[in-house]
């Protein structure tokens, strides 16, 4: 990628105590830094245009950093190529997750700017399965063909190709494909995808497979296994159509913790830490970090009776 590590994500804290609790924040939480990078793009071209400026679609998948763009910012999202907003003189940032290429075109046409806030790994895997598609392999996705990521990375092969969701979906790939070339959905888990590959390589003469699983994403499934491994719950905290923060819980499940899936503090169950002697908090990549203390800070009280200092 050309890029130093990102190391904006690691907390210098990660272990507090609350009466007879334990308190875990895993390593690595708050924004990415793709999601970081695109977040001061929205807000420096916001601050810096007298005209509107829209997201095409959620900027991310984190509902309180919609919110506090379009109050802090009067940053709105549009959902369509046809929004009247997007005229002459607005301005579209296209979402971290991407867009097939012709929607950047209809925008220009209309007028608009365009800047393109797609997350880089994302832009790797739509140049990737573009690669595929023009050397005559039959691109396979794997990832959840509802999910915008996808969708735009389906677009970067015309269109020409099958999404794969799970085992259940190979069915849905053509027969007699005898060079298959696959890529894969950013916030995937890695054993997932190895169970789909090894299926395609016996359906397949040549199977060319691109791993383009985030290591952001990586990162995080491993402090997931390591939180769940360390503590009885876990408090989960993302959007809920966040795709990578549904894996953080579905991976600390895997590993015996309960947890608990959280879009904000106030969603949290004391009921079900009622047992609790160790709790770990996991974050999403698109979450912010003052979402993770406040949930932290909430955890704090509750369990130490007494009010965390501003």
């Amino acid at each position: 990628m050309g890029h130093n590590k990102y190391t904006g994500d690691l907390r210098a804290v990660t272990q507090y105590r609350a009466g007879p609790v334990e308190i875990n924040i895993a390593k690595h939480s708050g924004y990415c830094w793709g999601v970081d990078r695109a977040y001061e793009q929205t807000v420096a071209t916001a601050k810096t245009k007298d005209n509107p400026v829209y997201t095409f679609g959620p900027l991310i998948h984190n509902p309180q950093t919609i919110d506090n763009l379009r109050k802090e910012f009067n940053v709105d999202y549009i959902e369509d190529v046809d929004d009247e907003r997007a005229g002459p003189g607005s301005t579209v940032i296209i979402r971290t997750h991407g867009v097939p290429p012709e929607m950047q075109e209809q925008f220009k046409a209309k007028g608009a700017e365009v800047i393109d806030a797609t997350c880089p790994y994302v832009r790797v895997t739509q140049n990737y399965a573009q690669l595929l598609h023009k050397q005559k392999y039959y691109v396979v996705i794997i990832g959840d063909p509802k999910h915008p990521e996808v969708i735009s990375i389906l677009a970067y092969a015309k269109g020409e190709g099958t999404v794969i969701k799970g085992m259940d979906d190979l069915y849905k790939i053509p027969k007699n494909k005898r060079r298959m070339g696959v890529v894969v959905q950013s916030t995937l888990i890695l054993k997932k995808v190895n169970e789909i590959v090894n299926a395609l390589l016996a359906r397949s003469q040549e199977v060319r497979v691109f791993n383009t699983i985030c290591y952001v994403t990586t990162e995080r499934q491993e402090d997931a296994e390591t939180i769940a491994k360390a503590n009885d719950h876990v408090i989960v905290i993302g959007g809920h159509a966040s795709s990578n923060t549904k894996k953080l819980a579905i991976v600390a499940e895997s590993f015996g913790a309960k947890a608990q899936l959280i879009e904000s503090p106030s969603d949290i169950d004391f009921d079900k830490l009622k047992a609790a002697k160790r709790i770990g908090i996991l974050a999403g990549a698109s979450t912010p970090n003052w979402l993770i203390d406040q949930a932290r800070d909430l955890l704090i009280e509750h369990f130490s009776n007494q009010p965390v200092e501003a």
